[in-house]
């Protein structure tokens, strides 16, 4: 059996795709900073930075909602 802890490093460790999606997320901001013009394109990718960010904020909130309902510590 799994205990409190390596429960807890797991379910709120970030995960290597997450890490990866995030990097990709980084490059997309330089590249608009660089540019420093908006177009349509610009505003394409500030939508989809946007809706990544408030996925994967969902996906870690359910994971803390997850563990509350199974009576883990949280800090």
């Amino acid at each position: 059996m799994k205990t409190r802890q390596s429960i807890e490093k797991q379910q709120f460790k970030i995960s290597e795709e997450d890490r990866n999606g995030l990097m990709s997320l980084i490059e997309d901001i330089k590249q608009i900073i660089e540019k420093k013009e908006v177009n349509e394109e610009t505003i394409k990718k500030f939508t989809n930075i946007i809706t990544t960010l408030d996925t994967l904020k969902d996906n870690y909130m359910w994971r803390l909602l997850r563990a509350a309902k199974q009576n883990h510590m949280l800090d």
